[in-house]
């Protein structure tokens, strides 16, 4: 069985921001209707089969600071190995466009990616950065902290939205073995 985490924020008014673009990545994976939520993780989840493989696809509820909460939760409550893991979430250091899957690594300063770290106590987790930048990578003209909470210009949301299309053919060269890669649009 294999867990596919997508961070954001909970909420209407997270729901166009750059920070939910990992949200819109698993949205991707599987329609609509078939999110449920579960108290018990404080995720949204659903169950699909993608390839050959039994898969899990969470959107935790908890906030992006404290995702690590509902990942670990989960990933505990169906005994999910730590190598049959992947989180996706917005890079502010990638060039919207651009996607990198990666077995490994610190967080990179993203805090959802750190509560994951911290909550499953290792490094050892495969992620998939979503590039949400529209100009020099990591050097916006506003804060990090501003600028993941709007939405992306018009032109980073066509390139956005074509880059989430990858995230399929990302997702089979993950569950194939292949856990370093790099797309862009």
């Amino acid at each position: 069985m294999k867990l596919i985490i997508g961070l954001g924020n909970p909420g209407k008014e997270y729901e166009k921001t750059r920070h939910n673009t990992g949200f819109r990545a698993v949205d991707v994976l599987v329609d609509k209707g078939d999110w449920k939520m579960n108290d018990k993780f404080n995720a949204e989840i659903a169950e699909t089969k993608i390839g050959k493989s039994k898969t899990i696809l969470a959107k935790p509820q908890t906030f992006m600071n404290k995702s690590g909460d509902a990942v670990g939760k989960i990933a505990r409550y169906y005994k999910i190995k730590k190598e049959n893991i992947l989180i996706i979430f917005d890079d502010i250091d990638l060039l919207v466009g651009t996607l990198r899957l990666r077995p490994d690594g610190s967080s990179g300063g993203h805090q959802g990616m750190q509560s994951v770290l911290t909550s499953l106590k290792s490094d050892k987790i495969a992620r998939l950065k979503i590039g949400v930048a529209d100009q020099k990578a990591g050097k916006q003209r506003i804060s990090s902290e501003d600028y993941i909470l709007k939405p992306p210009s018009k032109s980073g949301e066509i390139k956005l939205k074509k880059s989430l299309k990858l995230v399929v053919d990302i997702i089979d060269e993950w569950l194939s073995g292949n856990d370093t890669t790099t797309m862009a649009i």
